[in-house]
């Protein structure tokens, strides 16, 4: 028998896509997700681009219940489910340290009772703040930010010291974590 994985937050755009992968190499696929209007349009049913063999338990990864009826008979977990978003993260402190964060707890807690075999977490691009730019002369400048002069000014483009613009480069995971959103923040703790 194929083996049972479970994938929450597994509704969004990266879940589905790896339900999609999943599925093509004989594994069976079960996704928890809230369905939140502000990710979901389709409201509280499924979207129509989730795969049809995908089995969907509608539930929040803050439920207790929800978590450990998801998380049944289940092989291997991709954990997902989070509040996605800097801005909104900076004035719905509460509503994301409790999904990115308890949320985490609670399927956690769920492992416990019942662990699996193995468990991949997504964090997010957003730890790194900016990122890493280089410089004219080939050096890598490892963090910059906009000052408020250029914002105000829509300058939208990193600088360095010398007011030279800055050529974004591909960050590893080594860099530095620059944690400057609630978000972020919620993504490195977990």
């Amino acid at each position: 028998m194929s083996q049972q994985v479970l994938i929450t937050g597994g509704a969004g755009f990266i879940g589905s896509h790896l339900a999609d992968e999943l599925l093509m190499h004989g594994y069976r696929v079960r996704v928890l997700d809230n369905l939140l209007p502000q990710v979901h349009s389709d409201g509280p049913k499924p979207p129509a681009y989730l795969n049809p063999n995908v089995t969907v338990i509608k539930g929040d990864i803050c439920d207790p219940i929800a978590v450990a009826q998801a998380c049944q008979d289940v092989d291997v977990i991709y954990h997902f489910a989070a509040r996605v978003g800097v801005g909104q993260s900076m004035y719905e402190i509460t509503q994301y340290t409790e999904t990115n964060n308890c949320g985490t707890a609670v399927l956690l807690e769920a492992l416990c009772q019942r662990p699996v075999k193995r468990l991949i977490v997504a964090s997010s691009m957003s730890i790194y703040g900016e990122g890493l730019y280089q410089r004219r002369d080939g050096s890598i400048c490892p963090s910059a930010e906009r000052t408020v002069e250029q914002l105000k000014a829509s300058d939208w483009e990193l600088h360095d010291a010398n007011n030279k613009r800055l050529t974004p480069v591909p960050t590893p995971e080594t860099k530095q974590p620059n944690l400057a959103s609630i978000y972020a923040l919620s993504k490195y703790d977990q």
